[in-house]
């Protein structure tokens, strides 16, 4: 199966010379592609499940990484990506049942900038999160920042509970972006690993 897409920057330009790893549940790489002059890249992959697929340029010098996660190649994909200097990791969707039908967001956003300050906390100051669901943006109906722990600190978090249309129960693709007051911004997807897609 073909993975395939273009990789550009915050402004839509493209960005050659980008990393872009289909990876194991270890975080280990097991497909890798270059992006092209164009920004185009193209990894052949096994028909399986991947877990996580990331993609940077200059990691810690001038970008953080785009997140994708449950790429289920069952036939072949566009996906294309984006990055800049803040990064959405640990992106997690899941729905509360018996509660408002609606869907919970995880995320721990990083600043590039707070990174190579040596802050404790990198989280950038968030000032515009934008969810959608199958190229369709939700509202977002509450924003909780909240702490992880990480072992020898904890670090901001943010758990978001979004709107579900009437039918999208059985949603596809979420696609998060953030932006900091700096304007620097950051993206992640996730598919749905429990829709019916054979």
């Amino acid at each position: 199966m073909k993975i395939s897409g273009y990789v550009n920057d915050k402004n839509g330009r493209a960005i050659e010379g980008a990393s872009v790893e289909l990876k194991s549940e270890d975080f280990e790489t097991v497909y890798r592609a270059c992006s092209g002059k164009n920004g185009y890249y193209e990894i052949c992959a096994e028909d399986k499940f991947y877990p996580f697929l990331a993609s940077v340029k200059d990691y810690g010098e001038k970008n953080l990484e785009y997140w994708c996660q449950n790429l289920d190649l069952y036939e072949d994909m566009r996906l294309d990506i984006s990055f800049d200097k803040l990064e959405i990791y640990g992106l997690h969707v899941f729905s509360v049942r018996g509660a408002y039908p609606s869907l919970m967001v995880y995320f721990r956003p990083m600043s590039l900038e707070k990174f190579k300050n040596g802050d404790d906390d990198i989280a950038p100051d968030v000032r515009e999160i934008c969810v959608e669901i199958d190229n369709y943006k939700s509202e977002i109906y509450s924003i909780n920042k909240v702490g992880e722990f990480i072992g020898d600190r904890v670090l901001t978090a943010y758990l978001l509970q979004v709107s579900l249309s009437e039918g999208q129960c059985d949603w596809e693709k979420m696609s998060v972006k953030i932006c900091d007051e700096n304007y620097n911004q950051g993206w992640a997807d996730i598919f749905n690993a429990q829709a019916k897609k054979r």
